[in-house]
């Protein structure tokens, strides 16, 4: 008898329409899944850095700030308390030398909250009305020797001797003749130190659009106020002594400063920081510095709203209410020459 085989059926091969949807399907969302990942992953990174660039600037910004304001006044020999004038030097001067010699009395002088500027190296547009401005005059702690003095660059020589020891010389550095001042052995040569005129601000913009004065269009149209500082230094290019402008630290958007005062000359201050002395003559009379520094992101935060509030000292608080995050930095800073000259042993 015949046997027939019958042949093993074949399972169909592929995926079906359905398997393919599902497939299909199934890979969307798992894309989705990962771009989701990466956006929140790219959210979170952009969040980390800007809150490290912000306090790193804020940081950066007060200890600027503290290194200046705690060698305010020093001189170097100089140690005698010079007496301050009835008026406010000009911190922009630059040629008159005996001006600039006449304002050592005022080791730090302020401009407290002015809705515009009061100086004329500093133009309105290039101050954010209502924070502080703050001058700080001093040597350098480095040492130049007669052989290295820059042409046109500002030099003190001041001595311990006691026939020089109140006439300090403040002079350009191509005049090598003018420091003759000896030690108090009266034999060496007294030191020879940069002379030191810098003025701290905050201004709107970080780097102008064109010039250097800010408008909206700084910053590739978004202005970042930024911390500035004007030191009197020699132009390398033109050779000459001017003010010349450092941006210290972006997203400073608030510096404000308290003062305190020492009246009777023990070297103390006698009662609480002020936002400014009483009179000009107090100015000479400061010791200890508040610094409060509001540093804000470089970018804002979309969805976020800074409804918190921020103390700036005696100036008060602010609460800002804009998409920025913030965090306000403040340092107390004794100035140990003025103070150290005034203490009672």
């Amino acid at each position: 008898m015949m046997r027939i085989r019958l042949a093993p059926s074949r399972r169909p091969c592929g995926f079906t329409l359905v398997e393919l949807m599902v497939t299909l399907t199934l890979g969307l969302f798992i894309a989705l899944g990962l771009v989701q990942v990466f956006a929140s992953s790219n959210e979170s990174y952009d969040a980390l850095s800007q809150a490290s660039q912000q306090i790193e600037n804020g940081r950066f910004a007060v200890q600027t700030l503290e290194n200046d304001l705690k060698h305010a006044g020093y001189y170097g020999e100089y140690g005698f308390t010079a007496t301050a004038g009835s008026a406010l030097p000009d911190p922009c001067e630059k040629s008159n030398l005996t001006a600039v010699r006449d304002a050592l009395a005022f080791h730090v002088q302020g401009y407290d909250a002015p809705g515009s500027s009061p100086l004329s190296c500093i133009d309105d547009a290039n101050l954010v009305p209502g924070t502080d401005i703050i001058v700080v005059r001093r040597a350098s702690t480095l040492t130049t020797a007669p052989g290295a003095l820059v042409v046109n660059e500002l030099y003190m020589q001041a001595s311990a001797d006691s026939t020089n020891a109140a006439n300090p010389v403040l002079a350009l550095g191509h005049d090598s003749s003018a420091f003759s001042l000896l030690r108090k052995d009266a034999a060496t040569p007294a030191e020879i130190r940069k002379f030191l005129v810098r003025i701290y601000f905050v201004s709107p913009c970080s780097m102008p659009a064109s010039g250097t004065t800010c408008t909206a269009a700084a910053d590739g149209g978004r202005p970042i106020p930024t911390l500035k500082r004007l030191e009197l230094a020699v132009n390398p290019a033109s050779g000459a002594l001017e003010m010349q402008t450092q941006s210290i630290a972006e997203g400073i958007e608030n510096l404000q400063l308290d003062y305190g005062i020492d009246a009777d000359g023990d070297g103390v201050p006698d009662a609480a920081s002020v936002s400014a002395p009483g009179s000009i003559a107090d100015w000479a009379n400061v010791t200890i510095a508040q610094v409060h520094v509001l540093a804000r992101n470089i970018k804002l935060t979309p969805g976020h709203v800074d409804n918190k509030t921020y103390n700036l000292g005696v100036a008060g608080s602010v609460t800002p209410g804009d998409s920025f995050r913030r965090h306000a930095f403040t340092a107390q800073v004794r100035m140990v020459n003025p103070a150290g000259r005034r203490e009672i042993p």
